[in-house]
């Protein structure tokens, strides 16, 4: 069996793709561009293989949701996902008009950017909430129009961080499918590779609730070095599609994975031509398929839809999730480290201690945790009070080993604790003094977060 296909952005030779369609009837395929979403080719196809689900993608000048990643204001925070999303459905209305009945699933933005390996900050839980709003709005105009719309389309290994899919749940929750990259990474000669890139979606799987789950499209796939160089005179074809049969194994082991398709039959721009998989690569694919058929495809993989009378997708705003808590402790700890105990008491007395209060109920039933639950909001209590007595290296490490440990800990996720609204705590009566704030010795350069290099920016 093999789920194994094509990513056409030209369809250069398509009698190779018609012979390919007819003969494997892949589960999937993806059109890509203006020379891809050819309406007279992708007809072709279809009447061919009928049941092959064809994926869509139109290339986006511009991406909204990117502009704080380019200009020197930061916008994350201001940022209006809704209106951008009406945006991308005005641009991409009039081909999926065009292509309507050829292509069953259309993407949006491509490979958005929302976290990097550095440690997790306010500015990046607010990068995931923006484009989760955007994909619920963007799902709601697509399917609005009878289509289907597939969320995400993360490059590969994105997002870095797996806690980030707690604030992804609702645009994935209003999506038909979840789209993602993945690529097997090669050292510059290409005598190395590295495969740890492949099958994260598992991990996001694993986090994502049940109702929340979408069939799985990696609407991208391959090698790559460093989005410089495909594998076009660095090993051969044999070599490539050995690589991918072993990736097939591995996907086959997934029931909600429909496929993979490979970057990139017919490249009509000169920077990707390294990764063409037209011509010798498409054939051998081709025999690789007849060698392990996939039995007919009536209907896509289908997951179990909520419940009825299940709360629709929160909207921006929505209740403070475990992730956000953990990440605010974390924000807490790095001002104290800097002196800034105003700040930290701030989160401490304003967000994070009242989310504790509103989680307490969920441990009823569980005493061990209940007990674990009430200790670290004790310490973080006292971390408050240890802030207010200037004695900020001792709240520091109350948060650190106490709060910050149990909170990453097995306990809250065993009991159920995703999020619970987090009022705002009365502020004492009594007047508080002035703290004192030490003097931070970090550079500005050191405050920066290594950011992650992006693979590619194909829009």
């Amino acid at each position: 069996m093999s789920k194994l296909s094509l990513h056409i952005s030209d369809w250069l030779d398509p009698d190779l793709v018609f012979d390919f369609v007819d003969a494997t009837r892949p589960p999937l395929i993806k059109v890509f561009g203006n020379v891809g979403l050819n309406d007279t080719k992708i007809r072709e196809a279809k009447l061919r293989s009928p049941a092959t689900l064809v994926i869509g993608r139109m290339f986006f000048s511009e991406q909204g949701i990117e502009r704080d990643e380019r200009e020197p204001v930061d916008t994350v925070f201001t940022y209006d996902p809704i209106a951008d999303a009406h945006n991308a459905f005005a641009q991409l209305q009039p081909i999926m008009e065009k292509l309507r009945g050829l292509v069953d699933v259309w993407e949006g933005y491509n490979e958005i950017p929302i976290d990097t390996p550095a440690p997790l900050t306010e500015r990046e839980f607010q990068k995931a909430r923006n484009l989760s709003a955007f994909t619920v709005e963007l799902a709601k105009l697509v399917q609005g129009v009878g289509l289907k719309y597939a969320a995400y389309s993360f490059s590969t290994g994105n997002p870095v961080h797996v806690e980030l899919w707690d604030l992804l749940i609702d645009g994935l929750r209003a999506s038909d499918y979840l789209a993602v990259h993945e690529y097997i990474a090669p050292n510059a000669e290409w005598t190395n590779f590295n495969d740890t890139m492949l099958n994260r979606y598992r991990a996001a799987y694993e986090r994502i609730p049940q109702d929340a789950r979408r069939p799985v499209l990696i609407t991208e796939a391959g090698a790559d070095f460093n989005g410089e160089h495909g594998f076009i005179d660095k090993i051969s074809v044999p070599r490539y599609m050995s690589m991918m049969a072993q990736y097939d194994r591995e996907m086959m082991r997934d029931p909600y994975v429909v496929g993979a398709t490979i970057y990139c039959y017919g490249i009509d721009d000169k920077r990707w031509k390294t990764y063409d998989i037209a011509g010798d690569f498409t054939r051998v694919l081709r025999e690789h398929i007849l060698a392990n058929p996939t039995p007919p495809i009536e209907t896509p993989v289908i997951v179990e839809p909520p419940p009825v009378g299940a709360a629709p997708p929160s909207a921006p705003g929505h209740p403070l999730r475990l992730i956000e808590a953990f990440g605010l402790a974390k924000q807490a700890r790095d001002q104290l480290a800097t002196g800034q105990g105003e700040g930290a008491r701030e989160i401490l007395t304003n967000t994070l201690i009242p989310w504790f209060y509103a989680t307490a109920p969920q441990n009823s039933t569980d005493l061990a945790n209940a007990q674990a639950h009430t200790t670290a909001r004790w310490f973080a209590e006292e971390a408050v009070r240890r802030i207010e007595t200037n004695q900020f290296d001792q709240a520091r490490a109350l948060i650190d080993e106490q709060v910050l440990t149990w909170l990453q800990s097995p306990g809250p996720q065993a009991i159920g604790i995703l999020s619970a609204p987090a009022k705002k705590k009365k502020a004492p009566a009594k007047k508080r003094k002035p703290l004192k704030t030490k003097k931070s010795t970090r550079s500005a350069a050191s405050k920066k977060a290594t950011a992650k290099p992006k693979r590619r920016a194909k829009k």
